[in-house]
């Protein structure tokens, strides 16, 4: 079992106190034996799964995922997950879209199987790579070709050679710019002459340009393998060509993107401590998932009512902003569309969000925490006397502000 965290007090205090030893307290909690097992495990293994029915059916693997997504008690719901995992969310029927809850739809989001390619040569700043070896080469020949009798002695031809053939280098440069990120295969590469062109050139190996057989052998078979046509041949320019186009790259899926198992094992993590905290006190609980999630929405590229929307769906993130706003208990029951109005109207006269990207600022998520927090603290405490409790908490946040 994860060790307890310790949080020294209740409601707006105890968040306040917690959040001076968070650190801490994750890095122990990360290094718990059962939470450092099933990390290690779903990084080196997550990356051999291909499809939704053997993530399923690898319960440790599964553990995992849905805990990041707070899902973890869904883990027996065999026939639902497959489901999710298998339908994605593209199509509007699918079931992750239909079950109005969006921890479904960020797991079937996260978790896509749907195999793609990804070539070196559509990463951002390959262009810029090659299109550089090509206009030295370019520059070159035409620099030994102005040096030849017919035109260092003839320096209007000269000027007009060089116009030509920059002005060419140029046009030949720009389209190579704006479409090999479109190419998806050889075929598409050598269907344009001038992207083959620059693409030989700029590996010295543009005399090669008739041996179009060769040629897509070449780039097809890559050069990992020792007996691959381009080793064979010893060709550097050849070699280092068809690596660095790269379309012997195999599928893959999401699940082999970098850094993926690294970012669902930290929301598993992050999943798991909140959980620990929730167990502890349900308040503080609470503003810890909304401490993570309002900024993560926030930054989100969509609607400023989209978003609202998104936090009217969710359980957690109404809970907090109606609490933080005193909105009545009967809130839930008006018009959503009248309830997106007030939402925003209060957030913003309360707490000054103009925009829900607001709430990627740390300060403006403190003024929702802390009112949430006192808000539940004086209704959990009413008997003992709202008015004094008040005081107190708002004693205590004019202090931490002080001290921030």
């Amino acid at each position: 079992m994860p060790i307890t965290p310790m949080i020294a007090g209740s409601g707006l205090i105890g968040y306040q106190v917690l959040q001076t030893t968070l650190t801490s307290q994750q890095k122990a909690f990360n290094a718990s034996a059962d939470v450092a097992r099933d990390a290690k495990y779903f990084l080196e293994n997550i990356g051999s799964v291909s499809s939704g029915d053997e993530l399923v059916e690898n319960r440790s693997l599964l553990r995992v995922a849905l805990s990041a997504f707070g899902l973890s008690d869904q883990i027996d719901s065999t026939y639902l997950l497959k489901r999710v995992l298998s339908e994605g969310v593209e199509d509007d029927k699918a079931l992750a879209n239909k079950l109005n809850d969006g921890r479904y739809v960020a797991l079937a989001n996260a978790f896509n199987f749907e195999e793609t390619v990804a070539y070196p040569f559509q990463e951002d700043g390959f262009a810029d790579t090659v299109l550089a070896a090509y206009d030295k080469k370019i520059r070159s020949d035409l620099q030994g070709l102005l040096a030849e009798p017919e035109y260092s002695g003839n320096p209007i031809a000269s000027a007009a050679l060089e116009t030509s053939v920059l002005d060419a280098l140029e046009i030949t440069s720009q389209h190579f710019r704006d479409n090999i990120g479109s190419v998806g295969s050889v075929d598409d590469l050598f269907s344009d002459p001038d992207l083959l062109k620059v693409a030989l050139g700029a590996f010295g190996v543009e005399d090669r340009i008739n041996s179009k057989t060769l040629l897509k052998r070449v780039f097809s078979e890559g050069a990992d393998d020792p007996d691959a046509l381009a080793n064979v041949l010893k060709d550097k320019g050849l070699i280092a060509m068809t690596k660095a186009f790269g379309f012997n790259t195999e599928p893959s899926t999401a699940l082999q993107a970098e850094n993926f198992a690294e970012k669902i094992i930290d929301n598993y993590q992050w999943q798991l401590f909140e959980d620990a905290i929730y167990e502890i006190d349900p308040t503080i609980g609470t503003a810890m998932s909304f401490q993570r999630a309002a900024p993560a929405l926030a930054g989100l590229d969509s609607s400023e009512n989209t978003k609202w929307f998104n936090v009217l769906g969710d359980s957690m993130m109404r809970e907090v902003f109606e609490k933080a706003l005193g909105l009545p208990a009967g809130f839930s029951q008006i018009d959503i569309d009248k309830q997106l109005e007030v939402l925003k109207e209060k957030a913003e006269s309360r707490f000054g969000i103009a925009s829900f990207s607001d709430l990627e600022d740390e300060k403006v998520q403190n003024k929702v925490i802390f009112g949430y927090l006192l808000q539940a603290e004086i209704a959990n405490n009413a008997s003992y006397g709202s008015q004094q409790i008040a005081l107190t908490l708002l004693s205590s946040m004019r202090q931490q502000n002080q001290n921030a």
